[in-house]
């Protein structure tokens, strides 16, 4: 039912609410918008392409192009420079060894101008492969990946990484998933990624806590302190355009990097094609985007002493 309401919404009203998600069309866009929130808020970013599922040969070059002229125009930024990639953009449609081979140019790029990568997770037809890919290259590149709360394999998948120092982005998902392999209720969803994202700290692997739920953000932050292995082991994720302004600046001044998903496009019919998908899965994000827009013309009349959002921190002598 989300989906055919979602979808019967007119492309341009689509637009107009991906506007507060979506930095604009190419790739300047994406690094102002990520070079803004570094000097305003010292918020960091993972500046991605929308765009996704090509299947033709040319489109993959152009992809693939844009990516490394993306990070040839980080060359020389001041802020900390992220960008992710995802394995559909890269030719995994068309042919493992192109995909492979696409994703180790952009590493070795990424490599020389000091660029973390993410390879982003798509949906479950994809875990497989997407994992593959990671482990192959690993060894060689460091780089992170996604796995997702919501699958029933993801214990799995996480001891199979045991020995590889990796960096995971911790999310629920968005994809739509079949309940035969995939949790159905959000708060099981939630559950799961706390439960994760210490069992990946417990791996000797560096977590990237990806959710705007408060509750679960406070209980992940939980596993984090309680194994005292240090700020660099952990970071929390968010959307770009998802007002959750007080809990990062909580977050920042408790010395843990917070990063904002800043995705720009080359045509608008991506971002759109992006959002919709994002408010199948959420359909609170048009609610979220008005909260946005009212904050901050009302901020500055609202600026006062407020209850901390965040639970004391553990005494660092006990």
């Amino acid at each position: 039912m989300k989906s055919f309401l979602v979808n019967l919404f007119p492309s341009f009203m689509v637009k107009f609410f991906a506007r507060a998600y979506v930095t604009g069309v190419g790739i300047d866009c994406g690094i102002k918008k990520a070079r803004e929130l570094w000097e305003e808020q010292k918020i960091a970013s993972t500046i991605d392409m929308l765009g996704e599922e090509v299947t033709n040969r040319e489109d993959v070059d152009k992809i693939v192009q844009i990516y490394l002229s993306l990070i040839e125009k980080l060359h020389g930024e001041s802020f900390p420079k992220h960008v992710s990639v995802k394995p559909t953009s890269l030719g995994i449609d068309i042919d493992k060894s192109l995909c492979l081979e696409n994703l180790e140019n952009i590493l070795k790029r990424a490599e020389e101008e000091k660029v973390i990568i993410t390879l982003d997770m798509e949906d479950s037809t994809y875990t497989d492969i997407t994992l593959e890919l990671y482990k192959t290259l690993k060894p060689k590149y460091e780089f992170g990946t996604v796995l997702q709360s919501r699958l029933h394999r993801t214990k799995d998948d996480i001891l199979n990484l045991t020995g590889l120092n990796a960096r995971v982005r911790m999310c629920i998902g968005v994809y739509n998933e079949d309940k035969s392999i995939a949790y159905t209720k959000k708060h099981e969803m939630k559950k799961k990624l706390v439960e994760y994202t210490g069992l990946l700290l417990d791996n000797q692997h560096k977590v990237d806590v990806a959710t705007h739920d408060h509750k679960c953000i406070v209980a992940a932050l939980k596993q984090i302190e309680e194994r005292r292995q240090g700020k660099d082991v952990a970071e929390f994720q968010f959307l770009l355009g998802v007002p959750r302004q007080r809990i990062q600046n909580e977050l920042i001044r408790r010395g843990y990097t917070v990063r904002l998903y800043v995705p720009f496009t080359i045509e608008w019919k991506c971002a759109v094609a992006y959002l919709r998908r994002r408010l199948i899965e959420n359909p609170s994000m048009i609610y979220l985007g008005g909260l946005d827009f009212i904050g901050r013309i009302i901020q500055p009349i609202t600026n006062r002493r407020r209850k901390p959002i965040l639970p004391p921190q553990p005494d660092s002598s006990s």
